[in-house]
């Protein structure tokens, strides 16, 4: 399961590489590599994204969906089917 960290009013989910594999099995078009694990940082008061360790060249419609999975989590303790 991804993992939360708290730090006062912010919040980090950390995505595993074998996260983002079953996150792409569900999404076939995915510009997100499953070499590599992920984070999302969320301002918890707002839901913004306030930071993400995603670059630009995998960024896109993925990238927002999970980053969209991973306020859910944040914010409402619930997990996306593709967290493990």
């Amino acid at each position: 399961m991804a993992c939360v960290q708290l730090n006062g009013g912010v919040s980090k989910v950390f995505v595993s590489r074998e996260e983002v594999g079953a996150f792409n099995r569900a999404w076939p078009c995915s510009e997100l590599r499953d070499s590599r694990s992920y984070w999302f940082e969320f301002d918890m008061e707002s839901g913004e994204l306030v930071d993400t360790d995603v670059p630009e060249h995998d960024d896109g419609r993925a990238a927002l969906a999970m980053a969209a999975d991973c306020l859910i989590l944040a914010q409402d303790g619930i997990d996306a089917p593709w967290m493990v």
